[in-house]
């Protein structure tokens, strides 16, 4: 596939770091710590193009390690929202998209499986768990053990950031072209 802008510039901002502690502070003086607030892609060309499907364009993933502690043991879960489409995916700019990988769940130093949650209160998880998922606007990530939540201080994970570009990006671009990503993340705890 033959593109006619030479190139796009991809920025992905991951909120401030002030926005997080705010909303941290909120659930029993939990931190929410991400190796880095703001992704960015820089420039990308035809030739970092991963994988296309049915005009569909996955570049290279970007990985951020999340850490959330809290001062006591209890069940935690990571809630994201942002702009997104009907059945939840994130948009990426005005018409590409944003996916989110959550993997490596560890739990007080233990390896768990990852499951999502799209309530609040009693963490219900939805669908099977799993080494890694993909997330969607408004679920949350929680660790289990077999069927069971788990509770601990500490909660580390690995979040992969993928952009899936359109057609429209290259062909109706400018020559550069900025898109960019809110996320706004949320711890919520639920004590023993």
């Amino acid at each position: 596939m033959k593109f006619n802008r030479p190139h796009l510039l991809i920025a992905l901002a991951v909120s401030s770091a002030s926005l997080f502690s705010q909303i941290a502070r909120a659930e029993d003086e939990c931190q929410l710590t991400l190796a880095t607030n703001n992704v960015s892609f820089g420039l990308f060309k035809e030739d970092d193009i991963v994988d296309t499907q049915k005009g569909w364009h996955q570049m290279p993933s970007r990985e951020v390690n999340v850490n959330v502690y809290c001062p006591e043991t209890q069940t935690m879960a990571l809630f994201v929202q942002a702009r997104a489409g009907e059945k939840g995916r994130f948009y990426f700019g005005d018409s590409s998209g944003l996916a989110l990988r959550v993997s490596q769940m560890v739990v007080d130093g233990k390896n768990y499986s990852v499951a999502k949650t799209i309530d609040r209160t009693q963490f219900v998880p939805e669908g099977e768990s799993g080494e890694s998922l993909l997330l969607h606007n408004n679920e949350g990530i929680i660790a289990m053990d077999n069927q069971t939540l788990v509770s601990g201080k500490q909660m580390n994970l690995t979040l992969k950031i993928t952009p899936v570009l359109n057609n429209q990006q290259f062909t109706q671009s400018a020559d550069v072209t900025s898109l960019e990503s809110d996320l706004l993340w949320e711890v919520v705890t639920k004590p023993q």
